[in-house]
């Protein structure tokens, strides 16, 4: 089984991080140990984590006269800007230039400024990087993570507007878009518009004229105290606005549309579906719930009002993003993961070790996995053989799974199968009773009048079998 706890990160000069199975242990080198303590004895820090926007900091006991170890509470699942929806960047970058600007009132700054640096639990982003913090100089107007701010914030939603460049292809590109690079796949009326003028089409140019020229300071002359922090505020304030232009203004797909124009369910079906969902949830009362294929999150927002902690897997853009609106609308917890089952995020970074694959964080975290009319497209659309879509819910739940079969009779079931009648014509609810053998226990089945059926699972414990 993949682990799911990577070697210490070792980017950050001040120290690193390394992760326990219940703590984020952050060990301080001796330089920036004075540093650190005055941001951490600050009120700033104690209203960020009070309003839960920065994670808690504990010092340890064990610190040495030397090095300083803070202790962090994990995240119960680590998401990455390249699995996060339009709105979770939005909400991302909005608290990142807020806490910025909170922070210059205090007398501090941030002088980190990248997507890295945030978690989510539910739908609210989290500061998990306390060593971003530095003390603002009076005079200083220059705000230095401003280049890494549009380079790994507003231009990766910019580019999503503009040529339709997925958010997930930051996964790739650590350090953000030059705007060089981003210049000469832009139209010209798309490099002279409002939006993309300054943050690509200007410094293009400037890159361009000053081409081979000695590099000048990016230390700006210190001005009056007041002046430069009115500069600073004013750039932060432009920096919200471009963020906020940035993003699509309404993503639109086949399936965000599904659950409103779903042909396959008469009411009475639905109605039956849900009520089934519903009892099985109130029943169990699974504390944490994965919905793989969750769409816009009918089944997550469920489980989240029975008091559950949900993650929901989505891999339709259009459809996770009116998930995590719900969501956030609602005041619900669940974790929207824009992603695919079938091709789950790797592990990536140097040695493939600084960012864990998806299916390392996620395994053997829920005690209830929701798999609703998801097993068909596994089938048909990825050939995904029933055996291996089994063993891997197994190692995916810790003790439930509720599974909707598709027979092969269904519309749906016979619109993906395009014409592959002779692969998957004849599979029926025995194949997928046999793929349960050794790995789960029928506890209840459920019937539905346009032929799909519900099924309660329990996973079996090593040593067990079925009755």
């Amino acid at each position: 089984m993949p682990s799911a706890t990577p070697p210490p990160t070792f980017r950050d000069p001040a120290g690193f991080l390394s992760l326990t199975p219940d703590h984020a242990v952050r060990t301080i080198h001796g330089a920036a140990r004075d540093s650190v303590m005055s941001f951490l004895s600050s009120p700033l820090r104690q209203r960020l984590e009070q309003r839960g926007e920065m994670v808690s900091t504990v010092i340890a006991d064990d610190s040495d006269g030397d090095s300083l170890k803070l202790r962090h509470p994990r995240i119960p699942v680590i998401t990455y800007p390249w699995e996060w929806t339009q709105g979770q960047w939005m909400a991302a970058g909005e608290l990142t230039l807020g806490l910025c600007e909170e922070a210059l009132e205090q007398g501090w700054i941030l002088k980190d400024a990248t997507p890295l640096n945030i978690l989510f639990t539910g739908t609210g982003p989290v500061l998990v990087d306390v060593l971003s913090f530095e003390k603002h100089v009076p005079g200083n107007s220059i705000w230095l993570a401003y280049g890494q701010y549009v380079r790994t914030f507003l231009l990766p939603m910019l580019m999503n507007r503009l040529q339709h460049w997925p958010l997930a292809l930051t996964l790739f590109r650590r350090d953000g878009y030059e705007p060089a690079e981003l210049y000469d796949a832009l139209s010209w009326p798309q490099r002279l518009s409002p939006a993309a003028f300054f943050p690509i089409t200007l410094p293009s140019w400037l890159e361009r004229r000053s081409s081979g020229a000695s590099a000048k300071s990016a230390v700006a002359p210190a001005k009056e105290p007041a002046l430069a922090h009115h500069l600073l505020r004013r750039t932060l304030k432009g920096l919200r606005r471009r963020t906020r232009n940035a993003p699509v203004k309404q993503v639109r797909s086949e399936w965000s549309d599904y659950t409103a124009t779903l042909t396959h369910y008469t009411e009475q079906e639905s109605q039956e579906k849900v009520s089934f969902v519903r009892e099985t949830l109130e029943t169990l009362k699974p504390a944490r719930v994965l919905d793989i294929g969750a769409n816009t999150g009918e089944f997550s927002a469920l489980a989240a009002s029975v008091g559950a902690s949900v993650v929901a897997l989505e891999r339709d853009e259009a459809a996770a993003e009116r998930l995590f609106q719900r969501a956030r609308a609602q005041q619900l917890d669940i974790l929207a993961i824009h992603a695919d089952l079938a091709r789950p995020t790797p592990a990536v970074g140097w040695e493939n070790s600084e960012s864990s694959s998806l299916l390392a964080r996620l395994e053997g975290q829920f005690d209830l996995v929701l798999m609703l009319a998801v097993v068909h497209h596994l089938l048909l659309m990825e050939q995904i053989p029933l055996d291996a879509i089994m063993e891997l819910l197994g190692r995916l739940t810790r003790r439930y799974l509720l599974l909707e079969w598709v027979p092969a009779s269904d519309p749906m079931f016979q619109s993906l199968m395009r014409g592959r009648d002779e692969l998957y014509g004849s599979l029926c609810e025995d194949d997928l009773v046999r793929a349960c053998q050794g790995r789960f226990t029928l506890l209840q089945r459920q019937s539905l009048p346009n032929g799909r059926v519900l099924l309660l699972l329990e996973k079996q414990q090593p040593g067990t079998s079925a009755a």
